[in-house]
């Protein structure tokens, strides 16, 4: 039986108990410990224990005990047990009438605290849930696994030990550290606050996450392992889903792994932010479906758009990108001239960014598939060479053009090895 449906058939016992206008009869008392029982059973499948589950079950069981009385004078649980021989962790089997000793050391306000440990871990139960929710995806690194599921233990722990069969266990380890019984419901209550002070700052902590994730996506793009990337930029974009960078990185990886139409749509999010990037990848995508103009249009647009003077490296990259992809589009609708004047900027700012990093060097590559139509041999040499030395595609169809054109001997020299597995060639020489 799952747990949900036990838990409602314990709440429907436990309602009929409450709405009850003299002392339960046998057949009710039955029905709520048959009902406890299966609880017990659904338990033992942890896989299926939600933590909004476990924080009903405790208010349920706490509710249970405060009718102890009622439940003893109700029915004679001793002969009920020689019956059905419980297990001593089956608690409501053993209910008995308090104690004036029991009394006599609980302290005033205990159902006020009892209540607020309630709502405390219902609160954490929450945030537990949207926490595996989000790290669903991508597994869980060393950090997370530590802060997230060592709550999570934490709080399994407290819920379990505010049962009957675990109440020994906290009340020997509260009376060790000379705490009065009287004041157990409160050291419980500081566990529930301390887990929950925790909660948030987890919580707090989730954007620089997201960046984590973020960051060991690049570097694994970088090096090619595409598969593992996409699965950190996934999660980052779970953690952080208005983050642009991370959109675009995505729809990168989904341009890369060849589904364009995914890709699009990751970059039609950014699109509408007025971002240039977008602008650049949306146009290389439609270069790569030959909707030539369309892409030519947004290459434009993104220029537009783009820091006319850059000062920071990011921002000759993409001007680079820009002029290397609107080059390619013009040459592509055999304007050779406008793209020789595109490819020529576009070296311009390449020589300002990090050298060999993928998408750099393509714009010598494009030239000099130009130069071999102009007959231009020494200028043409010098820029197979730099092709040889820097050429990297970002994307297959940047590589694919030469091979489609005819361009083999140039196709031979770029280096696409590392968009494969991210192992950069060794530059040659001159």
């Amino acid at each position: 039986m799952k747990l949900e449906q036990a838990l409602a058939q314990y709440t429907d016992a436990l309602t009929n108990l409450k709405l009850a206008k003299s002392e339960p009869s046998e057949i009710k008392i039955i029905q709520i410990l048959v009902a406890r029982d299966a609880i017990k059973e659904a338990l033992s499948d942890k896989t299926q224990i939600s933590l909004e589950s476990l924080a009903k079950l405790l208010e349920l069981d706490n509710f249970l005990k405060q009718q102890a009385d009622a439940i003893a004078r109700g029915a004679n649980l001793a002969e009920w047990r020689s019956t059905f021989h419980p297990s001593t962790e089956a608690w409501w089997w053993f209910l008995a009438p308090t104690s004036e000793e029991e009394v006599s050391h609980s302290h005033p306000l205990e159902p006020l605290f009892n209540g607020l440990t309630i709502a405390g871990l219902t609160v954490v139960a929450a945030y537990m849930t949207n926490f595996v929710q989000l790290f669903s995806t991508g597994g869980f690194g060393f950090l997370e696994t530590l802060g997230l599921l060592g709550q999570g233990g934490l709080l399994l722990t407290v819920i379990r030990t505010l049962q009957n069969t675990g109440q020994d266990k906290i009340k020997n380890m509260l009376t060790k550290l000379n705490i009065s019984p009287q004041f157990h419901s409160q050291a419980t209550l500081g566990i529930t606050a301390m887990l929950l002070l925790a909660s948030v700052g987890v919580s707090q902590s989730l954007p620089r996450i997201g960046e984590r994730n973020y960051q060991d996506g690049q570097k694994l793009y970088e090096k090619g392992l595409l598969v593992k990337a996409k699965a950190k930029y996934e999660q980052a974009a779970k953690i952080n889903p208005e983050n642009l960078d991370i959109q675009i990185a995505l729809g990168k990886i989904y341009e890369s792994l060849g589904d364009l139409d995914q890709a699009s749509n990751e970059y039609k999010k950014v699109l509408q932010q007025g971002d240039a990037r977008a602008f650049n990848n949306l146009g290389r995508v439609y270069i790569s479906q030959n909707k030539l103009i369309p892409g030519e249009s947004l290459l434009r647009m993104g220029l537009q758009r783009a820091p006319k003077e850059p000062k920071e490296e990011k921002e000759f990259q993409l001007n680079y990108e820009l002029h290397l992809n609107l080059g390619w589009v013009l040459l592509k609708q055999k304007q050779n001239q406008e793209a020789e004047k595109e490819l020529k900027k576009a070296i311009s700012f390449d020589k300002k960014v990090i050298k060999n990093q993928i998408g750099g060097g393509m714009a010598y590559c494009f030239l000099a598939a130009i130069l071999e139509n102009k007959l231009d041999t020494k200028e043409e040499s010098d820029l197979k060479q730099k092709c040889l030395q820097h050429g990297r595609p970002e994307m297959l169809a940047q590589y694919q053009w030469f091979i489609e054109n005819g361009k083999k001997d140039i196709a031979d020299l770029i280096n696409t090895k590392g968009v494969v597995d991210g192992e950069s060639k060794p530059s040659t020489q001159p």
